[in-house]
C-alpha cells in the first residue's frame, strides 16, 4: 500500500513539475510576442498573464520580475543564439568561404521570424545593453566549442582565429541584416532586381576583406614590434 501511495505521488509530482515547465515556456513565448509588439517598458505583466488567460500574479510562481523574464525571452530567441547551429552546418574550402556560408544559412534562418531582431533593439535602447556581455559570453562559450568540434574533421579551420570568426559572422549578419531591411523593404521604391541582385556577396566582399586585411596589418604590426 505505501509503494502505491509513494508511486502515485511521485507521478503526481512530476506532472505538477512538467505543467509548471510548460507555463513558463508559454510565459516566455507570450512575452517575447509582447515585447516585441510594444517594447519593454510598454509592456504589462497583466498583458502577458492575460494573454494566456492566467491571474495576474500567476507570472511570480515562475519569475522573480517582468526584468527577469525579458532575461528569459533574451536566453531564448536572441539572434545570437542561431550562431553555433550555423557554424556548425557551414561548409567552405577557405576561412572567408566558411564565414559567408554560415552567415547565409544564419540569414536563411532568421527568415523564419524576422520580427526577434526587436529584441536586441530594445535591450539596446530600453536596457543600454547591460545584458549584451552576458549574452555574449554565453554564446562565445558555444560558439568556441562548436569550432573545436569542427577543427577536429576540417584541417583547413585549424589554425582559426575563434574570435575573429565570431565578430566576422556577428558583424556581417547584423550588418548586412540592419542595411537590407533599412533600404530594401516592402515600400521601398529601391527594392529592384538591380539593386538586390548579388547584394549579400557585395557586402560579404567588402566586409570580410576589410576585416582580414585589419587583422592582417594587426600581425604585421606585432612582427614589427617584436
Amino acid at each position: 500500500m505505501r509503494l502505491r501511495v509513494c508511486f502515485f505521488m511521485e507521478n503526481k509530482t512530476q506532472d505538477y513539475l512538467m505543467r509548471g515547465e510548460q507555463t513558463r515556456r508559454e510565459l516566455i513565448d507570450a512575452a517575447c510576442d509582447m515585447f516585441i509588439l510594444n517594447g519593454f517598458h510598454a509592456t504589462t505583466t497583466r498583458q502577458i498573464t492575460e494573454k494566456l488567460s492566467l491571474v495576474a500574479g500567476a507570472l511570480y510562481n515562475h519569475f522573480d520580475s517582468k526584468t527577469a523574464l525579458f532575461e528569459a525571452v533574451l536566453d531564448t530567441y536572441h539572434p545570437w543564439l542561431r550562431i553555433p547551429e550555423a557554424l556548425s552546418k557551414a561548409r567552405g574550402n577557405t576561412v572567408e568561404e566558411y564565414i559567408r556560408d554560415a552567415t547565409e544559412k544564419l540569414l536563411k534562418e532568421w527568415d523564419k521570424r524576422p520580427e526577434l531582431i526587436r529584441l536586441h533593439l530594445i535591450e539596446v535602447l530600453e536596457f543600454n545593453g547591460q545584458h549584451i556581455p552576458a549574452l555574449f559570453e554565453k554564446t562565445f562559450t558555444i560558439v568556441s566549442q562548436t569550432i573545436e568540434e569542427i577543427q577536429t574533421k576540417e584541417e583547413k579551420l585549424k589554425e582559426v582565429n575563434v574570435p575573429l570568426l565570431y565578430r566576422a559572422v556577428l558583424g556581417l549578419f547584423f550588418g548586412y541584416l540592419m542595411s537590407d531591411k533599412a533600404i530594401v523593404d516592402k515600400e521601398n521604391k529601391l527594392k529592384e532586381d538591380r539593386f538586390i541582385e548579388g547584394g549579400f556577396d557585395y557586402f560579404a566582399d567588402t566586409y570580410l576583406y576589410g576585416l582580414f586585411m585589419q587583422n592582417t596589418d594587426q600581425k604585421e604590426k606585432i612582427k614589427k614590434e617584436k
